[in-house]
């Protein structure tokens, strides 16, 4: 009997921790389960033709003019600092093909300077100009195979320049002198007598003052574009762009210094051009994405793909991996490990338990009830249909021989007397049961060789 008690014990208190042991040395498969049931369910898909959005960019740079007044530095990243807006709208599905709309707020400047003709010594700088452009963008996105993260591009377009007003610096100011600026073969700058440097300060405009009979021009234009450079990929949505463009303006009055002039400096006929570096970040903020998760209403699983992963056999929300009671009814709540509540932990879960407040160690019937000590007299004691000697089997109740074992009319040893609660020299099966009870719960004074004794000599009786 106590052999069969201890076994149950244990057999509890494995069933009770294998969920844990399961998570522990089979977490890797516990998690493959439940995300791949997931994917199973929710996949990833391309769209076909996915809807894209004007994207926006806004760089800085710098600005270099090639002109008439050449500057002594001739240096694509040195120049006056200028701001760039950009809005792109994608072409065709693979972004290779796109339409710019850019603005560029800036201003340029030059000069030059000769000892040995003196009419050359002429500096300028426009106001703060705006270009309004478009051009026509291809990204040799075709050149890669696989995942683009450089892409190279070119454009070619036009644009419109907005008063560029050229000013020249052509008069010395202080609180003590002022007057116009004169050059010297010797290289000195004189005003009046005096040994003067540049101010720096550009106050003549070259259309009022007229200092080389231009006469009236527009102080506006067109330019032809050319941009080239390199986008480098941050993510989907984001990218870094390193560019160069050159701006061949139909004008030759950026500079003030034209061949239309007829006196003083006097230009050549080319038009003047710049240059504009700079480096921007473009964000795409409103297309749609060129992938979509989309759920389906069934798994669709081919190949040698391992069903029990994922079973769930009575559907309590516990896989069979784990589920110690795989045969739950619909509907019944279970716990951590699928198994039915049992509140009283009487061995009978709470939707059949007619008595769900059961004594604890009570012993019921299969409805929870509570069973007395004469109900299970009687059930010892009942008539049993006959039955073959091939259809028995046998149980082992006992610990097999011992000291007991040929005594007849054995007395109750002494150490067992104080087991026998109602006196009458006999060891009922209550009173062994309310002994191991006790036992188990750690309020006995006997061993656990005690217990087997005891065993031994309940059945010896």
């Amino acid at each position: 009997m106590v052999s069969l008690i201890i076994t149950e014990l244990v057999r509890m208190t494995i069933k009770r921790f294998l969920p844990f042991l399961v998570v522990f040395f089979l977490s890797a498969q516990s998690l493959l389960a439940q995300g791949g049931y997931e994917d199973l369910l929710y996949q990833e898909v391309e769209v076909e033709n996915p809807v894209y959005m004007p994207v926006i960019g806004i760089g800085v740079g710098v600005i270099n003019y090639y002109g008439e007044l050449q500057n002594d530095y001739q240096n694509l990243i040195k120049g006056q600092p200028s701001y760039r807006i950009n809005i792109f709208q994608y072409l065709d599905n693979k972004h290779y093909w796109k339409v710019n709309m850019n603005g560029i707020y800036g201003t340029m400047s030059g000069y030059e300077r000769s000892y040995t003709d003196l009419s050359k010594n002429v500096n300028f700088k426009t106001a703060g100009f705006l270009t309004l452009g478009i051009n026509v963008e291809y990204s040799f996105g075709n050149i890669y195979k696989g995942e683009r993260k450089i892409i190279p591009f070119i454009s070619l377009g036009a644009e419109y320049i907005a008063d560029f007003s050229p000013k020249t610096d052509i008069i010395y100011e202080s609180d003590d002198l002022t007057g116009p600026y004169v050059y010297y073969p010797d290289g000195t700058i004189r005003v009046g007598d005096e040994l003067v440097t540049r101010d720096n300060e550009y106050e003549t405009d070259f259309q009022s003052a007229d200092p080389f009979g231009r006469g009236d021009y527009n102080a506006t234009s067109w330019a032809a574009v050319a941009d080239v450079g390199f986008d480098f990929k941050v993510s989907e949505r984001v990218a870094l762009r390193l560019a160069s463009s050159l701006h061949y303006t139909f004008t030759d009055d950026m500079d003030g210094v034209s061949s239309e002039n007829t006196v003083g400096r006097i230009g050549d006929s080319n038009n003047d051009m710049f240059s504009f570096t700079y480096v921007s970040l473009n964000v795409d903020l409103f297309s749609e994405s060129k992938t979509k998760i989309i759920e389906s209403l069934f798994a669709d699983v081919t190949g040698d793909f391992d069903y029990t992963i994922i079973a769930d056999s009575d559907r309590d929300q516990i896989l069979d991996l784990s589920d110690d009671c795989p045969d739950t009814p619909a509907g019944v709540p279970v716990d951590s490990v699928g198994c039915p509540h049992d509140d009283d932990n009487d061995g009978v879960p709470n939707y059949i338990d007619k008595e769900q407040f059961s004594n604890k160690g009570a012993i019921v019937d299969e409805f929870g009830a509570e069973l007395s000590a004469n109900k299970i007299r009687e059930s010892l004691f009942q008539d049993l249909p006959a039955v073959d000697r091939n259809e028995t089997y046998m149980i082992p109740v006992g610990m097999g021989w011992s000291r007991y074992s040929e005594m007849t009319n054995v007395e109750i040893p002494e150490k067992f007397k104080k087991i026998d609660k109602d006196g009458d020299a006999y060891i009922s099966f209550d009173e062994l049961l309310n002994a191991i009870s006790n036992f188990f719960d750690f309020d006995s004074e006997y061993t656990t060789e005690d217990i087997y004794e005891l065993n031994s000599f309940f059945f010896a009786q």
